[in-house]
């Protein structure tokens, strides 16, 4: 090598393994917390007994009330058939037009959709 001139480091091995040893470093320490600092012990969960307040996460409570609402079949293709249409959409509509007025009764068909969804989401928050 010549005298003026340094060696460019490179991402293997330099930055490889200073990377490697920062991750096993911060192992070492999460390790060592969950051995000194160990969670409580809770009753045992049973997979046989489902807790009778058991409620979905908010974003899933319009699917929680649909499920409720119509028999099981259906409240499962509901989701995949809103998805399909989203999915296919770009290939339904395939106007290269801009404007409001040529695609409003998309807007309105989403903002229907929307608005239920915030219906139900709000009816299964009421506990109905």
């Amino acid at each position: 090598m010549e005298e003026g001139k340094q060696r460019k480091p490179t991402f293997y091995p330099d930055q490889f393994f200073t990377e490697m040893i920062i991750f096993l470093f911060i192992i070492g320490i999460v390790v060592t917390l969950s051995v000194i600092l160990p969670i409580g012990y809770e009753e045992e969960a049973s997979p046989l007994v489902t807790p009778s307040t058991i409620n979905p996460e908010w974003y899933f409570l319009w699917l929680f009330q649909v499920m409720k609402l119509v028999p099981p079949t259906i409240g499962v293709l509901i989701p995949f058939t809103i998805l399909a249409i989203l999915i296919l959409l770009p290939f339904i509509d395939t106007k290269e037009i801009n404007t409001f007025r040529d695609h409003r009764w998309f807007i309105y068909i989403g903002a229907a959709v929307l608005l239920l969804i915030f219906v139900l989401s709000f009816w299964a928050t009421l506990g109905g």
